[in-house]
């Protein structure tokens, strides 16, 4: 059973197909990337504070945890795919995805492309990614 929709059997009894799942399941990814797009928009978000030294690094890193659970939510219904392949995509598109953030806060006026926040971006993902494993591996 996929964690996405415990309450639907499979086989023939299914009340949504297979293929439906598959894509219901990347509503979050979608919402999470433009999210992502959305912040890193801004000249300065609105929820930043400055007494927090590192608190930019953390904000990346949450945001990349996240980010990374919606990709693997989005992979999850793909049992075709081995658990080793699946982490592996999770990781690359947080990753990419991530490099091309940085790329485009670095044509926002106010905002800055910074490798910190990109080395925050992957512990994020990669912390979502083993979370992930680690719960695929308990369930069997």
């Amino acid at each position: 059973m996929h964690f996405i929709h415990p309450f639907i059997s499979k086989g023939n009894h299914s009340l949504i197909s297979e293929r439906s799942i598959q894509l219901l399941a990347k509503i979050p990814f979608v919402f999470a990337s433009a999210g992502i797009y959305y912040f890193s928009s801004l000249p300065q978000p609105p929820f930043v504070m400055t007494s927090f030294q590192w608190q930019d690094k953390v904000m990346h890193l949450c945001a990349y945890l996240f980010y990374g659970i919606a990709i693997a939510i989005g992979i999850h219904p793909h049992q075709s795919f081995s658990l080793k392949k699946r982490i592996i995509i999770i990781v690359t598109i947080g990753i990419v995805y991530a490099m091309s953030d940085e790329f485009h806060q670095s044509f926002v006026p106010g905002r800055t492309s910074e490798i910190g926040d990109l080395i925050a971006d992957w512990m994020g993902v990669s912390l979502a990614a083993l979370v992930y494993g680690y719960m695929i591996n308990r369930k069997e």
